[in-house]
């Protein structure tokens, strides 16, 4: 799919009344009970899906802010359109729906599962859960999943029938695939189509159902599959596997993939950048020195100042989460933790009493 903004015809700093202004235009000229094509109706698609992002603040900075195809890798169909309402969208703009010759359940036909559901078999996509650890958040890792998703039938090849019987024209629709309903309203008489309900719009029946499916087509199947997870991904991200979701004969659903990375006991995440404690001696703290700590990427040295304070933080550049689908990192902040003994010898003591007095001289005056 295009840019939203291409589709919409705007440019990236288009301002709100910019992008409605392109919208509304659009939306009328292609909406599928005015525009009857098919290609009009993926238009459409396309357009309310475009300002559905870019009409909202927050949705458009995140789309902004990671590009069309990470946006798309992180933002399920559902999401983007969550909040959303189109027919009061159309009503802002001055569309009488109802009786403008507009369809109240037409935005529920063409974006359930992305389809139009006249006459059609569509699969459910599905959501499945992985837990990954943060060092493999670092890495990208490949994972298995047990899946359990409907497929089509390996027997009858989705067709329902018993291999060897006869696929016959249906009776209750004689072919057509539809049926017409004649109701009395206050209107007048009105006539709607559906799908048939005894061949589900197929306009074919079958003599045997196969008897691995029962005549579904379809049967439902557990097993495993190998899933590819990105370096950099974030905790709840969806990683979308096209055509893995629920079997339909006109169109198969997609699985969703839901990411979670489990705490780790040394490193907090945020965003890119990864923050720790590491704790160093008094004396180090006065006097400077180095230490070394494990990143996720090796063992790093670290510099310390002299004077340093306690809850004084040191920035690793480069050493934090890399960003996703990016060859860029983010940073390590290292948050210094002075320890104070507690229990010193004879001789620490006599050492601290003379650093004491040394430093009295030194500034003239006490500590109180």
């Amino acid at each position: 799919m295009e840019d939203f903004y291409k589709i919409l015809g705007v440019e990236k700093n288009a301002s709100v009344d910019d992008i409605k202004k392109a919208y509304r235009k659009l939306a009328l000229k292609y909406h599928p009970d005015v525009n009857k094509t098919k290609e009009a109706e993926e238009k459409f698609k396309e357009i309310n899906e475009a300002y559905a992002v870019l009409s909202d603040e927050k949705k458009r900075q995140q789309y902004d802010t990671y590009g069309h195809d990470n946006f798309n890798q992180r933002y399920s169909q559902d999401d983007i359109f969550r909040d959303f309402d189109f027919e009061q969208v159309f009503r802002d703009f001055g569309i009488n729906f109802g009786g403008g010759g507009f369809s109240d359940n037409i935005f529920n036909d063409i974006f359930s599962n992305g389809q139009r559901s006249s006459g059609g078999d569509i699969g459910s996509d599905i959501l499945a859960h992985v837990d990954i650890s943060l060092e493999e958040a670092y890495n990208g890792v490949d994972k298995k999943i047990k899946l359990k998703h409907v497929i089509v039938c390996n027997i009858c090849k989705g067709s329902g029938a018993e291999p060897g019987s006869n696929i016959v024209t249906c009776r209750t629709c004689n072919g057509n695939g539809q049926v017409r309903a004649t109701q009395r309203t206050i209107f007048g008489i009105m006539q709607t189509v559906a799908p048939c309900p005894k061949c589900n719009g197929s306009g074919k029946s079958i003599e045997k159902a196969c008897s691995n499916c029962r005549g579904n087509g379809k049967i439902v199947l557990e097993n495993t599959i190998d899933i590819s997870i990105p370096k950099g991904i974030e905790n709840g991200t969806q990683l979308r596997v096209k055509g893995m979701g629920d079997y339909g004969k006109n169109r198969t659903g997609d699985l969703y993939v839901e990411v979670s990375i489990q705490k780790n006991k040394v490193f907090q995440r945020d965003r890119n950048d990864l923050l720790c404690d590491i704790n160093i001696p008094f004396y180090a703290a006065i006097l400077g020195g180095k230490t070394s700590i494990n990143t996720l990427n090796g063992v790093k040295d670290v510099s310390i100042k002299s004077g340093t304070q306690n809850g004084d933080t040191i920035v690793l550049y480069g050493s934090g989460m890399p960003r996703f689908r990016s060859n860029q990192y983010g940073d390590l902040i290292i948050k210094i933790h002075v320890d104070i003994p507690t229990n010193i010898s004879k001789e620490q003591h006599e050492l601290i009493s003379k650093f004491e007095e040394l430093d009295k001289k030194k500034k003239k005056f006490g500590i109180f």
